[in-house]
């Protein structure tokens, strides 16, 4: 996966539906086609998801794109673009290293100390399903997740991890 990174978000990002193991993802795409936003539909409706990066991104023009639905297939060989500080794009692309089928704990990316703020970063990923914060899981648990604990948990099972 090619993997950009800077602290301004673009002027213009054009969205379109997914499917994916896990239910219907709205996908963010720049006028570049590199993917930079993802939300997941079940626990919302499109318009929630928009309001929602309109408030992090406000200079940000969020518009339909007119072709048919993304296949996620496809997802993996677009480029991603992530926007955030130095910090949370370090851990971003850190997440992005940790092998499919395997789980790391959260004070394993970027050291014990940091722990809480990787947890934040995760939180923060603004492409949940390609970053792959549901590999993070806490010391003792599952810890959280942006989709949701169900969805947490079938994209671990999809992958057959261990948990510990």
């Amino acid at each position: 996966m090619k993997i950009r990174a800077r602290l301004l978000p673009p002027e213009r990002v054009g969205w379109n539906i997914a499917t994916s193991p896990t239910g219907k993802l709205v996908v963010g795409m720049t006028e570049k086609g590199e993917i930079c936003r993802i939300g997941f539909l079940h626990r919302n409706v499109v318009s929630k998801i928009l309001a929602g990066w309109r408030k992090k991104w406000p200079q940000t023009e969020f518009y339909q794109r007119q072709k048919s639905a993304i296949n996620i297939q496809n997802l993996a060989n677009v480029p991603v673009l992530l926007i955030g500080t130095p910090f949370q794009c370090a851990v971003w692309k850190a997440l992005a290293k940790i092998p499919f089928g395997q789980t790391r704990a959260y004070g394993d990316i970027m050291g014990p100390c940091k722990a809480r703020a990787v947890g934040a970063a995760c939180g923060a990923n603004p492409v949940p399903y390609l970053i792959p914060c549901h590999r993070v899981v806490a010391a003792k648990g599952l810890g959280g997740f942006s989709g949701g604990l169900e969805v947490k948990k079938t994209l671990l099972k999809t992958e057959n991890s261990l948990i510990f």
